[in-house]
């Protein structure tokens, strides 16, 4: 009788301890781990003063530059006006973006989404260096998704233009509707 109650007990000790060899074997597997990921994931690179493009849409440079005017019926206090309906400027403006601007194997690729299902339109592209060099496209508005459209793609070949710094601006127009977007690349 004495033997069996001591088996007992000492399956319960070595079951505590296998457990807790476990629990301290998890902990280390997991603390290697997140060591080795911290030290061995690559880090975002950041290089100081390098602009290689840079893209600003004009309709939203817009909003950002207006300031509201006060007519000296407003009180500071007052709750503001809550969003009613579609602003007049958003009817007639196009949302865009540069989604590439690249030089790649010879060829300068711009490539524009429209923030918008359009009909038909053009995408008028414009570049122009300082010292004077100009360069004009023309490509066409077609759908890409169920509620955006792009310019066709402008892929210009390298070889045929002057090496340099770029300012480009592209023009989106379909119907009544209009928006600029502007840029730098360098080629």
């Amino acid at each position: 009788m004495k033997k069996a109650k001591k088996q007992r007990r000492s399956n319960k000790k070595s079951g505590e301890l296998k457990f807790s060899q476990i629990f301290l074997v998890l902990v280390f597997v997991a603390g290697i781990t997140f060591l080795g990921l911290s030290v061995f994931m690559p880090k975002k690179e950041t290089h100081e003063g390098e602009t290689l493009s840079t893209v600003t849409n004009e309709t939203e440079k817009k909003k950002e530059t207006e300031t509201p005017k006060n007519d000296g019926n407003d009180n500071p206090d007052k709750t503001p006006k809550q969003y009613e309906g579609d602003d007049e400027t958003d009817k007639k403006s196009i949302n865009a973006s540069i989604t590439k601007n690249d030089v790649q194997n010879g060829k300068y690729y711009l490539r524009v989404t429209i923030y918008e299902k359009l009909g038909d339109g053009t995408c008028k592209l414009h570049m122009e260096t300082k010292q004077g060099d100009t360069i004009d496209r023309t490509a066409n508005v077609i759908e890409s998704g169920a509620d955006s459209s792009t310019c066709e793609g402008f892929d210009i070949p390298t070889s045929g233009i002057s090496a340099g710094s770029y300012d480009f601006t592209v023009t989106i127009t379909a119907g009544e509707k209009s928006g600029v977007v502007k840029g730098i690349i360098k080629v």
